[in-house]
C-alpha cells in the first residue's frame, strides 16, 4: 500500500466546474479556512496555557481550569478543522472499492458514500442544534471551577458539522454537475 499525495491543484480552481458550482465551493472554502484559523489561534492558547500551568505547578500553584479549557479546546480544534482538512486533502481515503471497478460503478459508489456521509452530518447537526439551544435556554454550564457555558463548546461540535455537510454538499454537487467529486485525499 502506498500514499498517494493530495492533487497540487485546488478545489475552488477546477476549471471544468461550471460558475454557480465555483462560487458555493469558493464560499465553502472561506468558511472552511476561517474555521481553521480560529482552530490554530485555539491551539496556540491552549498551547501557552499548558506551558503556563506547567511553570505554576512548579511553584505548587495552579489556575485549576487546565482540565476543562484544554480539553474543550482539543475538542474545538478537531471540529472546526475538519472541513478543512477535507477540503485539503489531509483525510485518509481507503479506495479499495472503487479501484477495483469500472468508471460506472466507482462514480455510484461516490454517490452513495456522499450522499450517506451529508445525510448522517445533517442528521447530527440537526441533534447538536438541539443539544446546544437546550443549554443555551436553560443556561446550563460546566460543573468545573471556571463554569463554562456548555453551549459555548456544544457550538464548536455544532460548526464543525455545519462546516463539513457544506464541504461533502459541494463535492456531491460536483459529482453530480462534473461527474467526479475532485477527491484530494491521501489514500491507501
Amino acid at each position: 500500500m502506498a500514499l498517494e499525495e493530495p492533487h497540487s491543484h485546488h478545489m475552488t480552481e477546477a476549471t471544468d466546474d461550471p460558475k454557480w458550482l465555483r462560487l458555493i465551493a469558493h464560499a465553502s472554502t472561506m468558511l472552511n479556512r476561517a474555521a481553521a484559523l480560529v482552530a490554530a489561534c485555539i491551539l496556540v492558547f491552549m498551547t501557552a496555557f499548558t506551558l503556563l500551568e506547567i511553570c505554576l505547578r512548579l511553584f505548587s500553584k495552579s489556575t485549576f481550569m487546565a482540565d476543562s479549557l484544554v480539553g474543550n479546546g482539543v475538542a474545538a480544534v478537531g471540529f472546526l478543522s475538519a472541513a478543512w482538512a477535507l477540503e485539503e486533502g489531509f483525510m485518509i481515503r481507503v479506495k479499495v472499492i472503487t479501484d477495483r471497478v469500472g468508471p460506472r460503478m466507482a462514480w455510484l459508489c461516490e454517490f452513495f458514500t456522499l450522499a450517506t456521509v451529508e445525510a448522517l452530518m445533517l442528521f447530527m447537526a440537526y441533534y447538536q442544534w438541539k443539544s446546544v439551544f437546550k443549554n443555551w435556554s436553560r443556561g446550563t454550564v460546566s460543573e468545573s471551577y471556571l463554569p463554562i457555558p456548555m453551549w459555548i463548546p456544544e457550538s464548536f461540535f455544532l460548526i464543525g458539522l455545519c462546516l463539513m455537510a457544506f464541504q461533502v454538499f459541494v463535492r456531491l454537487l460536483r459529482l453530480l454537475a462534473v461527474g467526479h467529486a475532485d477527491e484530494r485525499a491521501l489514500t491507501l
